[in-house]
Parts: C-alpha cells; sequence; structure tokens
C-alpha cells in the first residue's frame, strides 16, 4: 500500500470480474468471456487482466498465465490446449499495486474428431455425457 500522488492511499483491486461465458471453442481452445469488476472497487488505475490455466488434474505448478494489458478488452480465446480436457481457469484484474481476487471456472476442450472402434467416439464409450459448449459451474 502506497499513498498516490493525490495523497490517496493505493491498494490491490478487490473486486472480481464476472464470467459471463467460458466454453470449448475447438478441441484445444477455450473461450471466455467477462465484465469487469465495478469501477470503485478497482482502487487505482485499471491496468487489465491476469488470465490463468491449468489442467484440473495437474497441480499448481502447471499454471500458465496470459496478461492481458488492456482493461476494455473483455474476451479472449485460449489456444493451444490439450483436447478433451477440463481446465480451470482464473481472471483477475490489476492495478500497480497488484492482483484482485480470482473468478474460477472449470470448462472441457471438445474431444475433438478422432473416432475410435466401433463407430463410438470415446466419450461414448467412456460413458460421460455432456452438452457441447455448456459452462461448467465450479466457481472457487
Amino acid at each position: 500500500m502506497q499513498a498516490g500522488a493525490n495523497g490517496l492511499t493505493l491498494t490491490v483491486p478487490d473486486g472480481k470480474p464476472t464470467i459471463t461465458a467460458a466454453q470449448n471453442a475447438s478441441s484445444t481452445s477455450i473461450r471466455l468471456a467477462w465484465r469487469p469488476p465495478p469501477r470503485h472497487s478497482l482502487h487505482g488505475e485499471f491496468l487489465g487482466y491476469r488470465l490463468a490455466f491449468r489442467p484440473r488434474d495437474k497441480g499448481p505448478d502447471s499454471i500458465q498465465e496470459i496478461y492481458i494489458r488492456d482493461p476494455n478488452i473483455e474476451s479472449y480465446t485460449i489456444q493451444h490446449l490439450q483436447t478433451f480436457t477440463q481446465y480451470l481457469v482464473s481472471l483477475q484484474v490489476f492495478n500497480p499495486e497488484g492482483l484482485g481476487p480470482p473468478t474460477t471456472v472449470a470448462v472441457i476442450t471438445d474431444e475433438g474428431e478422432a473416432n475410435f472402434g466401433g463407430g463410438k467416439s470415446a466419450r461414448e464409450r467412456r460413458g460421460l455425457a455432456y452438452i457441447k459448449n455448456e459452462l461448467l459451474v465450479s466457481r472457487q
């Protein structure tokens, strides 16, 4: 925490962005859309967003980050992901003092075009059912 030029004390944001859509865009990409938190919760200059993601079955050491340094952007497509994998995706705003609290969702990439034995997809053979492009609500 430090005093800004106008004498106000600056702190990290305490507002979270609201994720409005999270869906698989392909077998190797996820599209995320959001709304920013209220302006009063930013506590300083709004610099942008930190997008962090990892496969759900991997530990924190596998987290990848993308910094979006434009506060006007409200959607992003994460690419080059593993097929048919559940990802935890977190979004945070940041200002010069640091990061705000995350909003986290779980999203599964699509299975892809491969079809395995007997005309059934791997998903059908495993008895898994999910609706393509549906948000899995797992907010943390």
